[in-house]
C-alpha cells in the first residue's frame, strides 16, 4: 500500500490528481472558448481537448489504483480506496462517451458554444468529489459543483422552450433538495459533533439512533432521493430528461444518478451501518414504489425519449434494491449495475439522437418502423441496448440484474426479489416493441433514412455495444473486480455491512 497524507499540499494534490486534471482541462476549455468560439472547428477543438483531459485523468486514476494509494490517518475528508476509484471509472466513462456523442450532435443542432464542454467537465468533477466524499461538507460541495453545471447544460439549447423549462425545473427542484440535504447535515452535526461519516458511524454504533440523528438521516435521504429520481421525489425527471439536449439527458440519467447512489451507498454502509433497522425499511418502500411506478408509467409513453426517461426511474428502483442489504454483495451489485446501466443508457440516448435528427422528442415507434432495412447496424445497436436494459441473457444488463437479485435473495428478502422480477417482466412491454418496430414492420414509403453517425460517436457506440455483449458473456473478471472494489467500503462499517 502507498499511504498518502491528504493533510499536506503535495499529498492532497496527488490524492486528488484525477479531479485536478479534469478541473484544469475545464479551465483550459473555457479559456479556449473565450478566444475561439465562432465555428465548427472551434467547437471540435474544445471537444477534443475535453477528451484528452478525461484520458489524462483516467491514466492518473489508474496510477493511484494500481499503486494501492490509501489515505493516511483515521478520517480523511476524501476517500482513497478502490470503491472511489471504481466509481471514478464510471464517471469518466460517462463523460467521455457524452463528449464523443456531443461532437456531431452540437454541430447538427448548431449549438456551437464550446462552453458546453467546460460545463460537462465541471459536472464530472462534482461527481468525482461526491463519489469520494467521506465528509458531509464534501458531499454538499460535490453535489453543488455537479448540479450547477448540469442546470446550465439542461437549458443549453436556448432556442428550445422545452430546454429552458428543463433547466428551470431542475434548478428549482435541485435547490429544494439541497435545502433538505443541508438541514440534514446540520442535524447530524448537532447530534454527533462531527460531519465525517467514518467518525459519525463509529459514534452512532455505540448506542441507539437519537431522534435528532434520525431526523438528519431522513433529511439526507430526501435530498439524495431527489438526485437519484426515486419515487416520490421523481417528478422533475421526465420533463427535464425530455427537454434537455439528448447527450445531456444521457449524462444526467447515468452520471448524476451514479454519483447520487455512490454517495448514498458510502453514507449508509459506512456512516449508518449500525442504524440499518432505521433506514432499510425506508429503502425498501422507496425501491418498490420506484420500480412499480417507473415501469407502469413507461408503458404508456409514445415518445421513445420519454419512455427512456421513465425507464431510468425504474432502474433507480433496481439500484435501491441493491442498496437495501448494506452488504458486500449488495454494494458490488450496485457498482456493477451502475456501470452496466450507464454504458447502455448512454448508447441508447446517442442512438435516439441520431435516429431522431428532426426532433428526438417526437421520435415514436412508428418512426422506427423498418429501421433494420434502412440502417441495419443502427437497428442492431439499439436492439442490443433495449435487451440489456431489459436484462436479457447474454448482455451485461442481465449479469447486473442477476447480481442485484442474488444480493436480496441471500438476505432472504423475497418481497423485493419478486417485485424486481415482475417489474422486469413489465418492462418487456416497452423495450421489446422498439425491437419489433425496427425488425417486424415495413418502413413507410418516402421516409428518409436516418443520417450516418459522426465518426467519433459511431466509434463510441460501437465500443459500448461490444462491451455490453462481451461482458455479458464473460463477466467473471468484472464481477471479481466489483467484489474487490467494495472491500475498503466495508472495512470501517459495522457487522451489518460485513456480510
Amino acid at each position: 500500500m502507498n499511504f498518502i497524507d491528504l493533510t499536506s499540499a503535495s499529498g492532497a494534490a496527488l490524492g486528488l490528481l484525477p479531479e485536478i486534471l479534469v478541473t484544469a482541462t475545464a479551465c483550459l476549455v473555457l479559456l479556449v472558448a473565450g478566444w475561439r468560439h465562432e465555428g465548427v472547428e472551434d467547437n471540435r477543438l474544445a471537444g477534443w481537448l475535453s477528451l484528452g483531459g478525461l484520458v489524462a485523468a483516467g491514466l492518473s486514476l489508474a496510477y493511484l489504483w494500481a499503486g494501492g494509494a490509501v489515505a493516511a490517518g483515521i478520517a480523511p475528508m476524501v476517500a482513497l480506496d478502490s470503491f472511489r476509484y471504481a466509481a471514478d471509472v464510471i464517471f469518466l466513462l460517462a463523460a467521455a462517451i457524452t463528449v464523443a456523442l456531443s461532437l456531431g450532435y452540437l454541430e447538427r443542432e448548431r449549438l456551437l458554444q464550446p462552453e458546453y464542454y467546460g460545463l460537462l467537465l465541471l459536472g464530472t468533477v462534482g461527481m468525482m468529489l461526491l463519489g469520494g466524499a467521506t465528509d458531509l461538507i464534501m458531499v454538499f460541495l460535490g453535489l453543488e459543483v455537479m448540479s450547477i453545471a448540469v442546470y446550465v447544460l439542461a437549458a443549453f439549447d436556448r432556442r428550445s422552450a422545452a430546454s429552458a423549462e428543463a433547466g428551470l425545473k431542475y434548478f428549482l427542484v435541485g435547490a429544494f433538495a439541497s435545502a433538505f440535504l443541508l438541514y440534514g447535515i446540520a442535524l447530524l452535526y448537532g447530534a454527533t459533533g462531527t460531519s465525517n461519516t467514518i467518525l459519525m458511524g463509529a459514534q452512532l454504533s455505540a448506542g441507539p439512533l437519537s431522534l435528532m440523528a434520525g431526523l438528519g438521516l431522513g433529511m439526507l435521504l430526501i435530498g439524495l432521493g431527489f438526485k437519484v429520481s426515486a419515487v416520490p421525489f421523481h417528478m422533475w425527471a421526465p420533463d427535464v430528461y425530455d427537454g434537455a439536449p439528448t447527450p445531456v439527458t444521457g449524462f444526467m440519467a447515468t452520471g448524476v444518478k451514479a454519483a447520487g447512489f455512490i454517495a448514498l451507498a458510502r453514507l449508509l454502509v459506512q456512516g449508518f451501518a449500525s442504524a440499518g433497522a432505521t433506514w432499510r425499511p425506508v429503502i425498501f418502500g422507496l425501491a418498490i414504489a420506484t420500480m412499480v411506478l417507473g415501469n407502469f408509467v413507461a408503458l404508456s409513453q409514445r415518445s421513445v425519449k420519454r419512455m427512456l426517461a421513465y425507464s431510468s426511474i425504474a432502474h433507480a428502483g433496481y439500484l435501491l434494491v441493491a442498496l437495501w442489504p448494506g452488504s458486500r454483495l449488495g454494494s458490488a451489485a450496485l457498482l456493477l449495475y451502475l456501470l452496466a446501466y450507464g454504458i447502455t443508457t448512454l448508447a441508447a440516448f446517442g442512438l435516439v439522437a441520431v435516429i431522431g435528427r428532426h426532433g428526438e422528442r417526437d421520435l415514436t415507434l412508428d418512426d422506427l418502423a423498418g429501421l433494420a432495412r434502412l440502417r441495419p447496424w443502427t437497428a442492431f445497436a439499439l436492439a442490443v441496448c433495449m435487451l440489456s436494459l431489459l436484462g436479457f441473457p447474454g448482455t451485461i444488463g442481465f449479469i447486473a440484474k442477476w447480481m442485484v437479485l442474488s444480493a436480496v435473495v441471500y438476505e432472504h428478502q423475497w418481497v423485493l426479489a419478486v417485485v424486481l422480477v415482475l417489474a422486469s417482466v413489465v418492462s418487456a412491454g416497452y423495450y421489446l416493441p422498439v425491437i419489433m418496430a425496427m425488425y417486424m414492420k415495413a418502413p413507410e414509403e418516402g421516409v428518409e433514412p436516418p443520417g450516418p453517425f459522426p465518426g467519433v460517436a459511431a466509434a463510441a457506440v460501437a465500443l459500448t455495444v461490444a462491451a455490453i455483449l462481451v461482458l455479458g458473456v464473460w463477466p467473471a473478471n468484472l464481477i471479481d473486480g466489483a467484489m474487490a472494489s467494495v472491500t475498503a467500503l466495508l472495512e470501517r462499517a459495522s457487522p451489518l455491512a460485513g456480510r
